[in-house]
């Protein structure tokens, strides 16, 4: 697992303490329930838990990434 992983799983949306956590305790509580999603779920939030700053970092990458790619776009273009 590595944090573009994780991103691609979990979202960019997320944060610490009252969303990672109770997913993990929820999927934890009963894993014979769980699916194949539900289990790479579980992987990527413990990861993302323990390795939050990468996490984050590859989040906030994302998030900037559209804006970037329309200012250069308008840039190319020549629109204000």
């Amino acid at each position: 697992m590595n944090a573009y992983e994780a991103a691609d799983i979990l979202g960019i949306s997320r944060r610490r303490n009252g969303d990672l956590r109770e997913m993990v305790r929820a999927l934890t509580l009963f894993p014979w329930f769980n699916t194949a999603e539900d289990a790479k779920r579980r992987e990527a939030a413990l990861w993302a838990l323990t390795h939050w700053k990468e996490y984050q970092d590859e989040c906030a990458r994302r998030r900037e990434a559209p804006a970037i790619a329309l200012s250069l776009l308008k840039i190319q273009f020549g629109r204000d």
